[in-house]
Parts: structure tokens; sequence; C-alpha cells
């Protein structure tokens, strides 16, 4: 069972960088419903606009995603990562949303190669988790940690 503590300030949650709609899409109010994807390295997961994730090195693998079921998360090569989302967002990768893009920071990356079976962490928006010697990044607004951490699930 895990247990949230609502009411904890954290500055480095996803929280911070969104309007009081987006939240909604975020804040899981169900029960998630993780989604798998069977990747090849140079692919890319974007979560919403919100945050990305690449499979930069490894042989083909399963990544769980445990993100809100509103969220949209999208797969793309990477090889196209960083045109589609300067295209896409605010578009298909909402949020964030149009009239909020001015204000929403760049994405900082952040690269990693567990030893063991790992969850790529979002903080205040989701994990995903991440099989052991693959080398991933993960992107997120600056000042929204990014962190790695022993597999939960």
């Amino acid at each position: 069972m895990l247990v949230d503590t609502p009411g904890i300030i954290h500055r480095h949650q996803m929280a911070h960088y969104l309007s009081a709609k987006d939240l909604k899409l975020v804040a899981p109010t169900k029960e998630i419903r993780p989604k798998t994807f069977q990747l090849e390295p140079g692919q890319t997961l974007f979560l919403a606009g919100l945050a990305r994730f690449d499979f930069v090195h490894g042989p083909r693998s399963g990544f769980t995603a445990y993100v809100d079921n509103q969220l949209l998360v999208h797969r793309t090569k990477l090889s196209n990562a960083d045109d589609f989302y300067d295209r896409q967002r605010g578009q298909l990768l909402q949020p964030p949303r149009p009239e909020d893009l001015a204000d929403f920071p760049p994405l900082v990356r952040t690269e990693f190669t567990p030893k063991e079976e790992s969850d790529l962490v979002f903080a205040g928006l989701g994990w995903i988790t991440v099989p052991a010697g693959v080398t991933v990044a993960g992107y997120a607004p600056e000042g929204v940690d990014v962190l790695i951490r022993p597999a939960l699930i």
C-alpha cells in the first residue's frame, strides 16, 4: 500500500509549474493503470508536454510508466524528439496549455545507467520503471527533480 501525504511542500515538484486546471491531469484521483512500452534504443516517450524519457542505449526492453491515467504518453523517435516537442508543445503535448507556454520553464536533461531495476522519478508527476544496465535520460522543467531509485513495483 502506498500512502500519500498531501500538504507537504516540496519545491522541486511539478505542481509548482502547473495551473490549477492542469493539476487535475497529473494528480491521480483513481487507481493508476500502468502503461508498458516495448522500446528500442533511440525512442522517446513524452509525458504530455511536461516531461520526456529517452531510451539512449541498451537492448530492446520493456518500460512501465506510472502516471495519471488522463496524462498523454506519446512515443516517437529520439532523432525527431526535439523538433516534435517544439512543434507540438501546447498542441498535442498538453499540458502546458498554449496560454501557459511563456511561463513554462525549459526541459533539463539528466542521464542514468542504473545497475539494478530502478524507477526514473519525475517529482510530482510519476515514474518509469527502467531495467538494469540500460542508459536512459529524463527531462523535466528546470527546477523539477528527476531522480533514480530502486524499483518500487
